[in-house]
């Protein structure tokens, strides 16, 4: 029986701890850390009007870019696609309204509601003399808490205090738990517990308080007397204050020996015989999963994969690069390799993405508060510093065995810090660029799907009807687009929402890079935003030498070409094409066993590439000296120059498109 037909609700979302949200039974977390803030906002005021302008606050603060409101539409779109299917009549559970969104969730569809519930339910039941019940409540209330509130989410003004006080009301509920089993007369059992916390909340009274009465009354008297004199230390040396009236009465009680007296110890449970070993149970689920949602339609890799679950050999960190071009699935295949791997890693996947939302590298201590968020080390407990940040993630993970996603770095310098600890844990790292000086680091570069893959995937994008009849086009189309899964997954979305086109329509279309480029630019698709990406983290220079080398047509070409096109001497352009190599936005099209090469810009960069040269080669940066050399002085003109070569950019890129390189 469902849940539906159970007459229970299909949607359940947690807070207390990672957000998720799970619809049937299916998990469908959100990926993009500002639609998990927005998802964030909404839900804290659930069945409650969000203004637009309430989210771009908390969003972006006091910056917000110019599209920001367009933006916040995006993420909505988001979030309605996740909550899809999360009501029997089809209804939105994501309401536009005046200046706003709504979202609407009922009785047992938020962890944090359940909590409350119980909390509120425990209190009157302490209040009509029932402390076994209250006790029982709040244990259940507690035990729906996974770490921090929406652990791992860059919080905002808004939700930052909203935040704090749903951990407020975890202690609070804490302090009342401890409280009924006071009544109960289980004092031992708690002083354990009450001495941990009192080392994790060491400025809050409440539970000195209740170490002090617990020990007093298990007949450790030092112990209570050392934990007043302990907070009142605290407290002096840090805020300048003495403990309060209450605790230093408590004292002067215990000193005097006049507390009241004790309930009864609970009899101890009687003796049972020992059950019987169960059978072996199937691999519990990570106690913590960061991790995106894979690809429903990931294809092929079959090698990749293989190569990312070998083990590793030797003792030491283990490390694995998983480098290639913007687009090329980079990120899709390393969350499938690690959910592959799950079962062995029982304390934890832990991801974090390496850059924003506005495409900036993450600085590491970012990054290590929010994972140290998912192991459940609060803010509180962490250092300020990003050292001793560093230092304490690696401590907890030397404990434990954790598979860390680390996608899409900018370099080595702001991985080596988020590395963990230990011979228990994984790490996989995603990049565009080649990451040395990682220790013990294997290294897997993607390149694009084979052709036998590549049509798979385009055939199960735009359906087996769209294709019968029309393999020799297919196979046209597929090798036009040279494998590459984010262009294949541009060009069939788009070619299976054009119902009047044939697939020898689409293959004729696209030997016309300018008719490719307008399509794409008035698609709704990330095709050219990933390229536009690749292009902007170039240095200047770089990029200046990408656009004149994608201008020659999507054929390969060779160092002399290079020489020609730049106007470079061999070393200089042999230097070019390494660091172009390097970053990935050239890439090796063929290897001679005489040491001679041929290279190519893939054609999701090309086309980035010819988009702006479309627009008047905007992204074209100002002219600006090179490391191998500097550019020479060239005539007047608001067109730049490319280091080494005496072409304006517009000027360059036309002969070199018409000749054609090989």
């Amino acid at each position: 029986m469902t849940a539906t037909t159970a007459g229970l609700s299909d949607l359940r979302i947690k807070v207390l701890g990672p957000l998720e949200i799970h619809v049937g039974g299916e998990r469908r977390t959100l990926t993009a850390p500002m639609a998990r803030r927005a998802m964030a906002v909404l839900l804290l005021d659930a069945n409650h009007l969000v203004t637009t302008q309430a989210l771009v606050e908390e969003l972006w603060d006091e910056e917000p870019p110019r599209l920001a409101r367009k933006t916040v539409q995006t993420y909505i779109y988001q979030l309605r696609q996740a909550l899809k299917g999360s009501t029997d009549a089809g209804g939105d559970r994501l309401e536009t309204g005046p200046g706003g969104y709504r979202l609407t969730a009922g009785p047992g569809e938020l962890d944090l509601w359940e909590f409350e519930r119980r909390v509120a339910r425990a209190r009157g039941a302490l209040a009509a003399d029932a402390p076994e019940d209250a006790a029982r409540l709040l244990r259940e209330g507690l035990a729906l808490w996974r770490g921090e509130p929406f652990a791992g989410l860059e919080a905002g003004p808004l939700l930052t205090a909203r935040i704090a006080q749903i951990a407020e009301a975890r202690l609070g509920a804490l302090e009342l738990r401890i409280e009924a089993d006071l009544q109960l007369g289980r004092h031992q059992a708690l002083v354990a517990e009450l001495r941990r916390l009192t080392v994790d909340q060491p400025l809050d009274e409440r539970f000195t308080a209740q170490l002090m009465i617990a020990a007093h009354r298990s007949g450790q008297r030092s112990t209570a007397l050392d934990a007043y004199l302990r907070l009142r230390q605290r407290l002096v040396d840090e805020l300048g204050i003495e403990p309060s009236e209450r605790v230093r009465q408590l004292q002067q009680d215990i000193l005097r020996e006049v507390l009241p007296p004790a309930a009864k110890p609970e009899p101890a449970a009687p003796r049972r015989p020992a059950a019987p070993v169960p059978a072996p149970a199937a691999p519990a689920a990570p106690s913590v999963d960061q991790l995106p949602l894979e690809i429903s339609d990931f294809t092929g890799r079959e090698q990749e994969m293989a190569r990312i679950q070998e083990p590793f050999a030797g003792p030491g960190p283990q490390v694995l690069t998983v480098l290639g071009p913007a687009g090329v699935g980079k990120s899709a295949l390393a969350v499938r390799a690690a959910r592959t791997l799950a079962g062995r890693f029982p304390d934890g996947l832990l991801y974090a993405s390496l850059h924003d939302s506005a495409d900036r590298p993450r600085a590491p201590e970012a990054v290590l508060r929010s994972l140290l968020d998912g192991l459940g080390i609060g803010r509180p407990r962490q250092p300020e510093d990003t050292e001793g940040l560093a230092a304490l993630f690696r401590a907890a993970a030397r404990e434990r065995s954790l598979l860390v996603l680390l996608d899409d770095a900018a370099g080595p310098d702001q991985v080596l810090p988020l590395l963990p600890g230990g011979e228990t844990c994984l790490t996989l790292v995603t990049s565009r660029v080649r990451l040395s000086g990682l220790p013990g680091a294997r290294r897997l570069t993607l390149g694009p799907l084979g052709t036998e893959d590549a049509t798979g995937f385009f055939v199960r994008l735009v359906g087996e009807e769209r294709v019968t009849g029309h393999r020799p086009a297919l196979r046209h189309v597929v090798g036009r687009l040279g494998g590459h899964p984010l262009m294949l997954r541009a060009v069939g979305e788009l070619y299976a929402a054009r119902p009047m086109w044939t697939l020898s329509d689409l293959a004729a279309g696209l030997l016309d890079d300018e008719r490719l480029v307008v399509e794409l630019q008035d698609d709704s698709g990330a095709a050219l935003a990933r390229a536009d990406s690749a292009l902007a983290r170039l240095a200047p220079w770089l990029r200046r030498s990408v656009f004149l080398l994608a201008g020659s047509g999507p054929g390969p070409f060779d160092t002399e070409d290079v020489k020609e096109v730049l106007e470079l001497d061999t070393w200089s352009a042999q230097s070019v094409v390494g660091r172009l190599l390097d970053r990935h936005v050239l890439v090796l099209a063929d290897a001679a066993p005489d040491g001679s090469a041929t290279f190519q810009v893939p054609e999701l960069v090309r086309a980035g590439v010819l988009a702006h040269a479309a627009e008047g080669v905007r992204a074209v940066p100002p002219a600006g000296p090179a490391p191998a050399e500097p550019a020479p002085a060239g005539p007047a003109t608001a067109e730049p120059f490319v280091p080494g070569c005496g072409r304006p950019v517009r000027a360059a890129l036309t002969p070199v498109r018409q000749s054609g390189l090989r």
